[in-house]
């Protein structure tokens, strides 16, 4: 009897327990309460704004950044100035209005972007260039690029054993602090050499479309290379595209920096000669952990180089001509 007794009072104490679970249950699905609100207060804002998206490049650059950022639990707002130093700006500004603490640029123009960045430090925003620089270098907290002087360097270095002497034209955008290093690398290293002259320098907006008028005019006008220098590889692919519906007398070598899948496939199909390759997952991975290291207030180092690798017929086997570094 005894026993039995004690089963009922089991059976009892089991269903207590089962509807006390379905009682809190339904109040934890039915509650105005939102336990993730906690989560979401503790979640830091940060802000990327390159100078367009237009770009696989800058695409690889903001998912690094952004897959860093969301294994933090933070959240990060991507803006695309498209190429516009104003509407860059006017970002800039917006995403400090929405309370961002950090914010990744890559200024259009390296000194048009100081106003809006001058008024994000006013605001305690920290500042972190990635890929190229700004003028003023006091307004940025980190600047993270590929070492552009050098990548100039390296692909003159290398034209020089592949070609004896040449009149080199260049595709440059001053107002693209990377760009004039390229650039500046590449005189340097010839300067010794008198068999290599500069044929012409022309300005580009960093895409195929413009490098491919600015080449298509130097045509028409006569004046005579053997080599374009295109300080990226979309300039290289427009430069090729103008050279192949107007074909010059004599070949034309081609030279560009990124490491692209199209600056790859370009070297595969003997397009072109060179390019130094850039890595934008390492990139963005240093970007990202020097801005936490700045938000939890530890040393950063001030600049941040990573180094480039050229990419010729004699090494393309060893990349990835679908992807990215």
């Amino acid at each position: 009897m005894k026993l039995h007794m004690d089963r009922k009072k089991i059976l009892m104490a089991a269903v207590l327990a089962n509807l006390a679970v379905l009682s809190v249950t339904f109040w934890f699905f039915t509650s105005a309460t939102d336990f993730s609100a906690g989560l979401k207060e503790k979640r830091i804002k940060i802000g990327v704004c390159f100078m367009t998206m237009d770009s696989t490049y800058f695409e690889m650059l903001n998912n690094e950044i952004g897959s860093v950022i969301e294994e933090h639990g933070d959240l990060l707002i991507t803006r695309d100035p498209g190429g516009s130093q104003e509407r860059q700006n006017k970002q800039i500004e917006e995403l400090v209005e929405k309370g961002v603490r950090a914010i990744f640029v890559t200024p259009v123009d390296w000194r048009g972007v100081e106003p809006a960045l001058k008024k994000a430090r006013s605001e305690g925003v920290r500042i972190i260039v990635v890929d190229s620089q700004v003028y003023d270098k006091d307004l940025a907290d980190c600047t993270v690029t590929s070492d552009n002087f050098d990548a100039g360097v390296q692909i003159a270095k290398y034209f020089m054993t592949q070609v004896k002497s040449a009149k080199i034209v260049l595709l440059k955008q001053p107002e693209v602090k990377s760009s004039m290093d390229r650039i500046n690398g590449f005189k340097s290293a010839l300067k010794e050499y008198g068999r290599y002259t500069i044929a012409a320098e022309l300005e580009y907006g960093g895409d195929e479309e413009t490098a491919f008028k600015a080449v298509q005019e130097l045509l028409d006008s006569g004046i005579g290379f053997d080599a374009v220098f295109a300080t990226n590889d979309a300039g290289a692919f427009g430069s090729c595209g103008a050279l192949e519906k107007q074909p010059p007398i004599r070949t034309v070598d081609l030279m560009g920096v990124n490491g692209s899948p199209v600056g790859k496939a370009m070297i595969k199909k003997k397009q072109m000669m060179v390019t130094a390759a850039q890595f934008p997952i390492d990139m963005g991975e240093k970007a990202a952990e020097s801005m936490y290291a700045l938000l939890g207030g530890k040393d950063c180092p001030k600049e941040i180089y990573i180094p480039v690798k050229l990419i010729t017929k004699y090494t393309i086997e060893s990349y990835d001509t679908d992807k990215w570094q």
